[in-house]
């Protein structure tokens, strides 16, 4: 299941960057290389599961031929590629829609300086969550290898390759990091709709993609992880709860697509575009020079009529 999961999420993931890619128009606006960069971090996660279903497979089934379970250390759990992968999507996702929301509160809370300071905020959003990134995913390392000898369960996984403490941290990251991100777009939200400021209402549409794909975040990672953690007790609560919990993740990094159908007209229109029949789709740009060229002519019209009736 984690193949078909993870394979059907990195294929909508490669759809939406097939999206915005596909039109320099969308793909110039920082606003929409923001949202790569998380379709980017989503990705990674991904991946993880569709290779941490592969592996699983081809684990199991080198014990049923050779009825031998192997013996692994924690610094070979570590360095598995698909676990690899897992720590990136574990931690990259969350701090990603963090400093969006963190930049999203600026541009509310302090819109001035912010449009004279955020000119290059895809950029600094990029830099800064892998300055986040990099250090944490080095101390799991670090912790790996000093436990290098340590025998550990065979199929691996964040508490044998890392420890209990170290994945401990990373589902708090996942709990606090979403939480804290649907939060403060919540009172974004709340500030944004309540103005009368132009430049901070402009903030609107941007707060309103964030605030859906944090809440979609926060129910589907946050709200299992924080269970999972509660359940620490009770083995069968945890087993019932860590099996669905990976399909939720993965779906929650590949749904995002979806949001920006249901909420972006110009994703919407190059999706169709690209998807499907090109002749009988307008594209956005399309309707705009065509709404803008019905306004000019029924001007023109108004000032003839006007004109005519004066004459």
């Amino acid at each position: 299941m984690n193949v078909f999961f993870g394979a059907i999420c990195f294929s909508l993931n490669i759809v939406l960057f097939s999206v915005f890619l596909s039109s320099p128009k969308l793909r110039k606006r920082h606003r929409n290389r923001i949202l790569m960069i998380l379709g980017l971090a989503d990705t990674f996660n991904t991946l993880a599961i569709l290779f941490m279903g592969k592996n699983r497979v081809e684990l199991y089934t080198e014990i049923i031929k050779t009825h031998h379970i192997p013996t692994r250390t924690a610094w070979q759990c570590a360095i598995e590629p698909w676990l690899i992968l897992r720590g990136i999507g574990d931690i990259w996702p969350p701090v990603v829609q963090m400093v969006i929301g963190i930049q999203r509160a600026l541009a509310v809370f302090a819109p001035i300086w912010f449009h004279k300071n955020g000119r290059n905020r895809s950029s600094f959003l990029f830099g800064s969550t892998l300055v986040l990134l990099l250090p944490t995913l080095l101390i799991g390392f670090v912790i790996a290898y000093i436990n290098r000898n340590v025998k550990v369960l065979y199929y691996c996984g964040r508490k044998a390759a890392f420890g209990y403490d170290y994945a401990t941290f990373i589902y708090i990251i996942n709990i606090f990091g979403y939480l804290f991100s649907f939060l403060i777009n919540c009172i974004t939200m709340v500030k944004a709709s309540s103005t009368v400021n132009r430049l901070v209402r402009r903030q609107i549409i941007n707060v309103r993609y964030s605030l859906v794909i944090s809440f979609i975040s926060f129910i589907l990672v946050s709200i299992p992880n924080a269970i999972s953690i509660l359940s620490v007790h009770y083995e069968e609560a945890v087993s019932f709860i860590s099996k669905p919990s990976t399909y939720f993740t993965c779906i929650n990094s590949g749904i995002n697509i979806f949001v920006y159908l249901s909420l972006n007209a110009e994703f919407r229109h190059q999706f169709k575009y690209l998807f499907c029949n090109k002749k009988r789709v307008v594209t956005y740009g399309e309707v705009e020079k065509a709404s803008k060229g019905s306004k000019t002519r029924n001007h023109i019209e108004l000032v003839v009529h006007s004109v005519h009736s004066m004459a």
